[in-house]
């Protein structure tokens, strides 16, 4: 039975590989059939911005850039805090397709809902 899997990343530049791991995770769930949000906070948001996931790789050699592209083909929601770009200063036309700015009461709405799981990287 396909769930509702809500993945939330603040990893950033100094701990890509985790964040490229919570990516595998994610890319994986959406293959299986499931329904996969990405929310990225805090430095994390980076990721989204264009360019940023180039040559981005965990330690066991998974690519962030095809990671993220395979989740935007299946059309999983990439959430980008807000209030975490306008920090800073990255306009959303820096942003890769299939991302979208979002709210922390859209955070909220997925970690309150019996519907999604969250994990938090």
């Amino acid at each position: 039975m396909a769930q509702k899997l809500c993945f939330v990343i603040s990893k950033g530049f100094e701990k890509s590989g985790g964040a490229t791991r919570a990516l595998q995770f994610a890319s994986i769930a959406a293959e299986q059939g499931h329904h996969v949000e990405i929310f990225l906070i805090d430095d994390a948001v980076h990721w989204a911005q264009l360019g940023m996931a180039e040559g981005i790789r965990s330690s066991t050699g998974e690519h962030m850039k095809d990671l993220l592209d395979k989740l935007v083909e299946s059309k999983a929601p990439i959430h980008v805090c807000k209030a975490c770009l306008d920090k800073r200063l990255i306009p959303p036309d820096e942003l890769i397709n299939g991302a979208q700015v979002s709210g922390a009461p859209v955070l909220v709405g997925m970690m309150v809902s019996p519907e999604y799981k969250v994990f938090t990287f």
